[in-house]
């Protein structure tokens, strides 16, 4: 109970803290100003990028369950992925573990594969979408992406090298992802047969969650398959990066639209904690990037991500509400059982 407890604290806690990092030698009169003075048609084309972004994914999701149930219906995917963002807002990424429990519910796809397939989505394609968006841009000239405004020579050639690195990387972890969808019987044996051998229990507990993931691999597993989830994962990470950069013009910053896409992994690592919502990490990540990649005041660097970070949610708030009220959450016609093994 005291555990269970904790663990409901940790997130609100590391907010506050978050939030306070964040807001620490920001001038309150001046963010105030740079909010005032927000243009509200880019806050509504941010807000428009953000459906657009939610619709990607759940399109990138019925790709990764294409071997599992074809032809899965489009507005039962995007209520899954809706109502599943939405309830990130609570403590303990419950969102990640509603979305495939809905989606089973309403169209009977099996549960297993489903939880599999967003694994694979959030730990496989997302990471790798990151790694290579943020990497693409830090080796792209300085004069399409303005990360030497505010960097100093040493972090500058740092950051290039990180970015050689962190592309080189996305491409290796797809190619692995490929050949693991492609031997998957031969993967899963090695697997079983390392961890059987492995006398440590943090191993086999790698070792079985790369294994859980396996299922979800299967759209790898075929060249058509891969294209379309690398096309898909390259416009989702394209369409926040608009969307952000939307949010950070509308707060009166100026960064070019390359340059948003270099702040994706720094925005990445602070949602990574777990915070609801990635409230406080999300701002304190952003107000980072900012002030040390672009030279931004403080001020204009957080009423940016509060803007952002804002504006990413209340579309999110309200698709939820709407599907929530159509019936998200009750069992649809289709539904079949939902303990069905993966294929």
């Amino acid at each position: 109970m005291l555990r269970k407890l904790l663990t409901w604290l940790s997130g609100p806690l590391l907010a506050a803290f978050f939030l306070w990092l964040a807001f620490r030698g920001v001038r309150l009169e001046q963010l105030a100003a740079h909010l005032r003075g927000a243009s509200w048609i880019l806050v509504g084309l941010s807000m428009v990028s953000v459906l657009v972004h939610l619709a990607l994914r759940s399109l990138r999701w019925r790709t990764l369950l294409e071997p599992v149930r074809p032809r899965l219906p489009f507005d039962a995917l995007m209520s899954a992925v809706v109502v599943g963002y939405m309830a990130s807002l609570l403590p303990g990424r419950v969102g990640e573990v509603l979305r495939p429990i809905l989606l089973s519910r309403r169209t009977g796809t099996p549960l297993a594969p489903a939880i599999a397939t967003v694994g694979v989505e959030r730990i496989v394609l997302d990471v790798l979408g990151i790694l290579g968006c943020g990497g693409l841009a830090l080796v792209l000239p300085a004069r399409l992406t303005a990360i030497g405004t505010g960097a100093d020579p040493t972090l500058l050639a740092t950051l290039r090298a990180w970015g050689v690195g962190l592309f080189a990387f996305a491409v290796a972890g797809l190619v692995v992802a490929v050949l693991a969808a492609r031997h998957r019987e031969a993967v899963t044996r090695r697997i079983d047969g390392a961890s059987a051998r492995s006398g440590s229990p943090a191993v086999r507990k790698v070792l079985g969650l790369v294994a859980s993931l396996l299922p979800g691999l299967s759209a790898f597993a075929t060249p058509g398959g891969v294209a379309r989830l690398v096309a898909e994962t390259a416009a989702i990470w394209g369409v926040i990066a608009v969307g952000n950069w939307l949010g950070i013009r509308a707060a009166g910053v100026e960064i070019p639209l390359l340059g948003a896409m270099i702040l994706i992994p720094i925005l990445a690592v602070g949602i990574g904690i777990p915070t609801p919502g990635g409230t406080g990490t999300f701002h304190f990540a952003m107000k980072i990037g900012l002030t040390q990649i672009f030279g931004v005041p403080a001020d204009a660097a957080l009423g940016a991500a509060l803007l952002v970070h804002a504006m990413t949610w209340l579309p999110v708030l309200a698709g939820g509400a709407v599907y929530v009220a159509r019936g998200a959450l009750r069992r649809g016609d289709a539904a079949g059982p939902v303990t069905e093994a993966a294929p």
